[in-house]
Order: structure tokens, then sequence, then C-alpha cells
């Protein structure tokens, strides 16, 4: 609606972005739009969950993923993924299922590859998304804890809220001090990733999903301190970001315990959390939001026709409204999605 277009070049390639990073900024400082940035995001290698320092093909395969998304969809920002990365080191521990090895955990120096290697990830994902606003991951230290705890390959991923469950029941202050070292090596990593000339952090939390931790006593006494600690470190360096309460496979989170997280855009699981972007934005306090696609492989935007994928990105506008929203999914989008759909989701928030 009356935006200009831009071409970027880089080594001779033509990267066509939608909106100018002028206009996109509009929805993410929460100004009234002419246009509404949308954008989806995927993982590139077969499994996220591969140890990039074991493997370090996963770097090219990352980047090559990220170039070939970007030109097939044309998104008007970049939320980045950091697949090779999802591992933490645990410098010092065999096992971080035993407490006793836990007790041994020791802080990554800064010149750690797991630290500097994200850095030049990250520089190199910017470099691909060009003038868009480009927002790296970093998980929260529950998240990266509990993913330790079970075999990817073999094990359901709801395992690991069990076994985290478990550990915290067993020595919950060795757990909570273990949680807070992981949270002082991810604010080691802010400052690195701001080198990398990335706009901001997508910064990802979810409750466990285990009733004897998901209540309020735990996330006052333990996650929201964790996560909050971070965050404030987040916003010393970059002043946009995004909160992700993640919903990845039906998790369930309250989001209303969430409103004192001070990153400036939120994005949660519309579906599954049962607020709308309108309700969420609200809830929030009318800070922007970003979502609104249900992610899933039963969602609209994974199976339904152009028709309804268009229809639905129509209703979800004129429910949220046109200012400080952004269109984009609950979550990581299946690989297997496929591109057209994302092109006429995006299409379809173009011409609105």
């Amino acid at each position: 609606m009356g935006s200009k277009v831009l071409f970027l070049i880089q080594k001779g390639r033509v990267i066509k972005m939608a909106y100018s990073r002028k206009e996109v900024l509009k929805a993410f400082h929460n100004e009234d739009e002419i246009t509404i940035p949308v954008a989806f995001w995927r993982h590139f290698a077969a499994s996220e969950f591969i140890d990039g320092l074991q493997h370090p093909e996963v770097f090219d395969l990352n980047l090559n993923g990220h170039q070939k998304f970007i030109e097939a969809t044309e998104p008007d920002f970049v939320k980045t993924m950091s697949d090779g990365y999802f591992a933490y080191p645990f410098l010092n521990v065999d096992d971080p299922k035993q407490l006793s090895d836990l007790a041994q955990l020791d802080n990554l120096p800064i010149d750690h590859p797991w630290l500097t290697g994200q850095k030049a990830l990250a520089a190199g994902q910017k470099k691909l998304a060009g003038d868009r606003p480009t927002f790296y991951t970093v998980f929260s230290p529950l998240i990266i804890l509990k993913w330790a705890l079970i075999n990817h390959d073999t094990e359901p991923l709801l395992r690991s809220d069990r076994r985290l469950a478990d550990l915290y029941q067993a020595n919950p202050k060795l757990i909570k001090t273990v949680l807070f070292k992981i949270a002082d090596d991810l604010k080691q990593l802010i400052p690195i990733l701001l080198e990398s000339g990335i706009d901001g952090i997508y910064y990802s939390t979810q409750s466990i999903q285990d009733s004897r931790v998901d209540n309020r006593d735990f996330f006052d006494e333990v996650m929201a301190p964790v996560d909050i600690d971070i965050q404030n470190e987040i916003n010393r360096y970059f002043n946009l970001n995004i909160l992700h309460i993640c919903g990845f496979a039906g998790a369930t989170n309250h989001l209303d315990w969430f409103t004192d997280y001070p990153l400036q855009v939120i994005n949660w699981a519309t579906d599954v959390d049962g607020y709308s972007l309108a309700e969420g934005k609200a809830l929030f306090g009318g800070r922007p939001v970003l979502g609104g696609f249900n992610n899933a492989t039963d969602g609209v935007l994974y199976s339904g026709t152009k028709a309804e994928i268009q229809a639905e990105a129509k209703r979800i506008v004129t429910e949220a409204g046109r200012k400080g929203v952004i269109i984009g999914a609950d979550c990581t989008i299946p690989r297997d999605t496929p591109i057209e759909h994302v092109r006429w989701a995006i299409e379809a928030i173009h011409q609105l």
C-alpha cells in the first residue's frame, strides 16, 4: 500500500526485500503501519540438535538453507535458526542427568567455540539477510538444560521435562545454581552476537511441561529470575528484541505469568495458549506482537489451500489491527511446509 520495494545487491546477486527497512521497523517500534511485515522460519539441518562442534559441516548447511529460503520467500525480516548450537557444551560435566556431575559445571571461557562459532554463524546469516531486520535465536537455560537430558534420536521431547522436574525435586538449590551458570554463559554470548551485525535477539523460553514445576512458585522463584537476568543483559546491548513463549508441539504456557518479562516484541502460540494477537497485545500492555499462524501440520499454513491460507491471513490482520502487528507463525514451521504456502501467506499480507 504505497511502499517502495527494495532491491539489494550483494556480490552480483539481486536480493528483493518486500518493504523498506524503515517501513518494517515501524511495526517493531509499535507505530501505525502502512504495510504489515511478515516472515516465517524453519530448520535446515536434518536435526536441529546436531552438535555443530562435532559436525562443523552443519555451519554451511545452515547458511545455504537460509540463503535459499530467503530468496524463495522474500520475507520482510529474518528470524534465524541456530541449528548446530542447540547442544550446550556443559563444561566439566560427563552426564547432565546426574546431579553429582552437574555440580561440577564450569563456565565457558570467552573464546570457547560454542560462543565464537555463534558469532560467525550470526554474521553469515545477517549477510544473507541484507538490510532486513535480523534476529538471532537464544534459548533459555531451562530449555538448554532439559534438552541435555534426553537422547533426541530415540526419546520423546517431553521426557526431558519430566527428567528436569525429577532433578529439581531431588536438589532444587543445585538446579537453580546450574541454571544461573548457564545464564552466565548466555550473558557472555550476547555482546559477542552484537559484533555480528544482527538487529536483536529472539529469546525462546517455555514452561516445563510437568505439573511438579509448572506452578507459580517455580516460575517466580526459578524460571522468571533466570530468564529476566538474561533479558536485562539482552536489553543492554540490543534495543529491539523478541520474546518467544514457545508452544512448540503443543506445549502450554501461562501467558499472563510472563507480562513482566522486559523484551520489546511478544510471540506465542495463539491457538495453544488461548490468546489471539489482539488479546495478547492487550495482555502485554500494548507491546508489539508477532505471530498469528498455527505452525502445526494440522494448521492452515501447512495443509490449507491458497484460498484458505489467504483467508486466514486476512482474518488475522482484521482481528489484530495495524499498529505494532507483525505476522508470522506460532513457532518454527515444519521443514516440509510447501514453499508456495509461505509465499501465499506473504502475498496475502502484502496485499492488505
